[in-house]
């Protein structure tokens, strides 16, 4: 097969034809689009001579309808029908903003008017988010769906993969939440001595960390550092089976890979981070009881007798009752994200990264709105 090419005949004044040769294949064609704009530009009317052509693909046909335009005398193809069908495939396809050389940019006159590129912005990314909403609203209609059915009958539960995502996902993250929440209370409640000590209130700095650790600090920390284990954890376990064509199996089956997968961690989330948020919860108190005893000088059961004479229980209910959104939030992306991956692993770091971004992000976000939520709960 021939290497594509073409030879140009002067016919007269502002007329010219076109000789094809070889084969016109999207893997022959770098450099031509330039070439023939440039040779073809003052020339009205042009003729085609395909005798010499032997393949001919839609890149091709493309590049000619780019080049030429209307500018094409007659029928390109007489008595070629595959080459006049590929060409007419084309013929919808607008010149502008194509680019089959790849050593020149592509036009787009659209963008050149900032308004109007400012504009095409906005509205493909508002098309992105509905169609993003629409469908973890689909996602999340069929795990409630089937968490309800789990409740009429408990025997739809896996119960082994439930244990097993309690421990992995639960009971493996107590050490880094509580560990992060002890040095968290600790800096607290430093920055509260440090502040009120200046007034004379320094003693007060027990009643600060006590209610910003229950209430804000220690689920938001359990939260943040389970989401980057286990969104990221169940986005890549699923991701990886939906690249192995695990899930087409288990859906041939007869195996809903939502009841088998989803749900599970779902579950899973939602029983252990209340438990996790409670342990980081005690730790963060520890930390800023350890702090206020090494510069204040008061022990520990000071501390304790100062918790439980001010700082009501209403604020680690405020605190706890997040935690299971929290959760479902954290699963729902993870599994979500895992069940998008396409057949490439570069699909799958962008969704492992997707998952844990989207996960930290709706928690703060939640979090606000639970802080207005509970606006009238009094701090004393």
């Amino acid at each position: 097969m021939s290497k594509a090419d073409y030879s140009i005949e002067t016919l007269a004044e502002g007329r010219a034809r076109l000789i094809l040769k070889g084969a016109w294949l999207i893997t022959e064609l770098h450099g031509f689009a330039v070439r023939l704009r440039a040779q073809l530009d003052k020339i009205q009317h042009i003729e085609i001579d395909a005798t010499q052509l032997e393949t001919l693909d839609t890149a091709g046909a493309l590049l000619l309808r780019s080049t030429i335009g209307d500018r094409i005398d007659g029928d390109p193809f007489p008595g070629n029908e595959k080459f006049s069908n590929i060409y007419a495939l084309t013929e919808a396809t607008s010149a502008e903003g194509v680019a089959l050389d790849r050593s020149s940019e592509p036009k787009r006159t659209l963008w050149q008017n900032p308004v109007a590129g400012l504009m095409v912005r906005i509205g493909r990314a508002m098309e992105t988010f509905w169609e993003h909403f629409i469908a973890s609203a689909v996602f999340i209609g069929h795990v409630t769906t089937l968490f309800l059915l789990s409740i009429v009958n408990p025997k739809r539960i896996r119960w082994p993969a439930l244990v097993n995502i309690m421990q992995r996902a639960g009971l493996e993250a107590i050490p880094i939440v509580t560990l992060t929440n002890f040095f968290v209370g600790a800096v607290l409640a430093f920055l509260m001595v440090l502040s009120l000590r200046q007034y004379g209130g320094a003693v007060f700095a027990i009643d600060f960390v006590s209610i910003g650790v229950l209430r804000e600090f220690a689920p938001v920390i359990a939260a943040v550092l389970i989401a980057g284990r286990s969104a990221s954890s169940f986005a890549a376990e699923i991701g990886a089976m939906k690249m192995n064509q695990e899930i087409d199996a288990m859906c041939v089956m007869g195996i809903d890979p939502y009841e088998a997968l989803v749900l599970p961690r779902v579950l899973a989330l939602c029983i252990m981070t209340p438990l996790v948020t409670f342990l980081g919860s005690i730790a963060g108190m520890a930390g800023g009881a350890a702090v206020i005893w090494a510069v204040l000088q008061l022990a520990p059961g000071y501390f304790l007798q100062r918790l439980y004479d001010y700082v009501p229980f209403e604020n680690f209910f405020v605190g706890i009752v997040r935690t299971p959104v929290f959760a479902a939030t954290i699963a729902i992306v993870g599994c979500r994200m895992g069940m998008t991956v396409k057949e490439d692993v570069i699909s799958l770091g962008r969704k492992v990264t997707t998952a844990v971004v989207q996960s930290i992000f709706l928690i703060f976000m939640i979090d606000a709105m639970f802080a207005i939520l509970f606006n009238g709960f009094t701090f004393q």
